[in-house]
């Protein structure tokens, strides 16, 4: 059984090595990117499995991969696999849920206090002897947090809120009980995106979801209300999002974006106003990618054991 790692999982050699013997088998690691589908197939070629981690694999290159017989995906979304061709040839696909739960609950705060502090800029501030006059702040407490889906981080997230004496609403396809219990009030879409000093989001990209928050959605927050995506890019509308930054009714803190970083210098968001920009390190933390990696030899493991587990596809 050979495994071909086609892409870094972001952690030392030796430790990603000395995870993957256990499982006895032929293993290949790349470490760097492909720089296109036929650079997937030729890294994959003669491959029983492949793991990657957020590099597109498109019906093009899994038509020409005839050993292939499961990808391992190395993270928790899996949108960027062709799963309807998968699914024709017979591939089974499994991702990584939750690893990064913590990690992307911290960030959103962070990024969050940065935007209210106006962290990045008193850091500048400092640097060049200046003193505080413009930056004043404000605080998060007794602010209305309204979180876009509760699911693992979500439900992280109100409770990290709560913490910080905010009032908590949500908007999600299912009810938590447990999250009702501690305060939180579930609402719809509208209403939480009208009354929310803050909305986060935390839904999967899906055919539902693209394009879900556009421009007569960010029409709807509050003059001066933040949005924060750590989700997927493409679940706000770039462009509407890029207007309504630039006319300063809301502020935006983005880890991810419509395409992955680097952004490109016309890209509408890379310049925008009124934005703390990260990029797409929410789940990029030693604890997370130590989480993760573990998974996804334990994923490959169920497999070859004809157990499978964390199945998508």
């Amino acid at each position: 059984m050979k495994v071909a790692i086609i892409e870094p999982l972001q952690l030392p050699k030796e430790v990603v090595m000395e995870e993957f013997s256990s499982l006895n088998c032929e293993v290949e690691m790349f470490d760097t990117k492909p720089g296109s589908q036929k650079e997937v197939v030729e890294r994959t070629r003669d491959a029983d499995i492949m793991v990657v981690v957020n590099y597109p694999v498109r019906a093009e290159a899994l038509e020409k991969l005839e050993n292939l017989r499961m990808i391992a995906v190395s993270f928790t979304g899996y949108d960027h696999i062709d799963i309807d061709k998968c699914r024709e040839l017979g591939i089974t696909v499994c991702n990584v849920p939750e690893y990064s739960t913590s990690s992307v609950a911290e960030l959103v705060f962070g990024m969050i206090i940065s935007a209210k502090r106006k962290l990045i800029e008193c850091d500048m501030t400092v640097r060049s002897g200046k003193d505080n006059k413009g930056l004043l702040g404000s605080e998060i407490y007794g602010k209305t947090m309204g979180v876009i889906g509760t699911g693992k981080i979500g439900k992280r997230v109100c409770e990290i809120a709560l913490a910080f004496g905010m009032n908590v609403m949500a908007y999600s396809r299912t009810r938590k009980r447990e999250l009702e219990e501690k305060g939180v009030r579930y609402v719809p879409l509208e209403e939480l995106l009208k009354m929310s000093d803050v909305v986060t989001i935390h839904v999967p990209l899906s055919k539902e979801t693209e394009g879900m928050i556009g421009e007569r959605e960010l029409a709807m927050m509050k003059d001066g209300a933040i949005i924060v995506n750590t989700a997927r890019g493409k679940i706000i509308d770039t462009a509407s999002l890029a207007k309504m930054l630039e006319s300063g009714k809301i502020v935006a803190c983005l880890d991810v974006f419509d395409i992955e970083p680097p952004l490109p210098e016309n890209h509408p968001l890379r310049n925008a106003k009124n934005a703390v920009l990260a990029p797409h390190v929410g789940y990029y933390t030693e604890e997370a990618l130590m989480r993760r990696l573990k998974v996804t030899v334990d994923n490959i493991r169920a497999y070859i054991n004809d157990s499978p587990k964390n199945v998508v596809s």
